[in-house]
């Protein structure tokens, strides 16, 4: 009986062995390059198409057309003969006044398009033909480089006739600007090689004896089911989510809304930089690095001053802070007197965000699992951002 039982069991294992073989060698060869084939084209062209730069590290390379991605979300990206992020390919007409905004991930728009970036929103409702607002944010600048690439563009471009400056200033300016403390007067090229990183993984998960890992990215079966387990985790989260979101909001488990739901994941999201602004980080290193990033929008300012150029600095919030009062106030109320201290203008759009419900605000401000806006978000900055500039 047993022995029976045995050969059944044998036979069942011999099938799945030959399943899997089969499907890993057909997913290696075809399937997986057809389905991953717009993400690697993606990746592909945002890397060749982010250039270095060995006066302020790296930019887009000029008047390029390309797709570029963020998670899994791909979107379009042209620019203009700065290389900044625009609406088209077109260079700028030089008869035509600007304002550039300058940022990171947050001003170049990761994931959406340019329409629903906050310059493409700008851009829109421009009643006046004969000025612009321009976009030369770029993912993971900081403070050091805001000030050495718009030095660079202006002392470069002087029939560029720019009205205004505004940098946005963001969370990971912290962490990243701890790379250039020393101040670097050149960068040298870092960037690397485009690696796949599943390819990459085929052989650290088989030496690892990541069998599952290997099994779920390595084949079409394993994606499925991946697929359905992430689903299941999904809606088991998303009970938790919802329990902890009625006890907060002392509502009932059954009238805690979606985008409530979401608020919680993009809260949840990064949580490296939010480290960043808690206990001995905080005192030690992060206080340090803000009054580093206020030195250099300090420097910024002056040389703006010297060429008549408007300066403003914003200030916006991540979804950790619109969550956590004592971190936001803390932040605010360490950073907004050390720019008033150095005569630097400035503008926290953080009110915008905090009206009414704060979890269904930040559901729908904010991308799906993330820290960056959407285009409803950008468009609470653009109102804050206008009403300043019209006073």
């Amino acid at each position: 009986m047993l022995s029976k039982y045995f050969k059944k069991l044998m036979k069942k294992i011999y099938f799945i062995t030959v399943f899997i073989i089969i499907d890993l060698l057909l997913s290696q060869l075809f399937l997986l390059k057809f389905l991953e084939n717009d993400l690697i084209k993606a990746n592909k062209d945002s890397f060749e198409n982010r250039v270095f730069n060995k006066n302020y590290n790296y930019t887009f390379k000029k008047q390029a057309q390309f797709t570029s991605r963020y998670d899994d979300n791909i979107y379009q990206i042209f620019t203009n003969d700065l290389g900044f992020r625009d609406d088209s390919t077109q260079p700028l007409d030089r008869d035509k006044e600007y304002s550039i905004l300058i940022g990171d991930s947050f001003i170049e728009g990761v994931g959406l398009d340019y329409k629903d970036t906050i310059v493409g929103i700008l851009n829109k409702n421009l009643a006046n033909n004969k000025f612009k607002f321009l976009n030369a944010g770029v993912a993971s600048y900081s403070s050091y480089i805001y000030l050495r690439k718009i030095e660079d563009i202006i002392k470069n471009n002087s029939d560029l006739k720019v009205k205004k400056v505004i940098v946005f200033l963001d969370k990971s300016d912290v962490s990243d600007d701890e790379r250039y403390l020393n101040k670097p007067a050149f960068f040298k090229n870092t960037k690397g090689k485009l690696i796949n990183q599943r390819k990459e993984d085929f052989l650290v998960d088989l030496k690892g004896l990541s069998f599952w890992r290997f099994y779920t990215k390595q084949t079409i079966s394993g994606k499925i089911i991946k697929l359905g387990t992430d689903q299941i985790e999904n809606f088991l989260s998303n009970i938790k989510k919802r329990s902890f979101i009625s006890k907060k909001l002392n509502k009932s488990f059954f009238e805690v809304t979606e985008l409530e739901i979401k608020a919680i994941k993009s809260i949840n999201n990064k949580p490296h930089i939010r480290n960043w602004y808690l206990g001995s980080t905080w005192e030690e290193r992060t206080k340090k690095n803000i009054k580093f990033s206020v030195e250099n929008l300090n420097k910024l300012k002056d040389f703006l001053k010297k060429k008549n150029i408007d300066f403003l600095v914003v200030l916006y919030p991540w979804p950790f802070e619109i969550d956590n009062e004592e971190i936001r106030k803390k932040y605010l109320e360490f950073i907004i007197p050390l720019l008033n201290e150095n005569q630097i203008d400035n503008l926290s759009v953080y009110e915008g965000f905090l009206k009414g419900n704060i979890y269904e605000s930040i559901g729908k401000n904010y991308l799906y699992n993330d820290i960056h806006f959407n285009k409803n978000g950008n468009q609470v900055i653009v109102n804050e951002l206008l009403r300043k500039i019209n006073q």
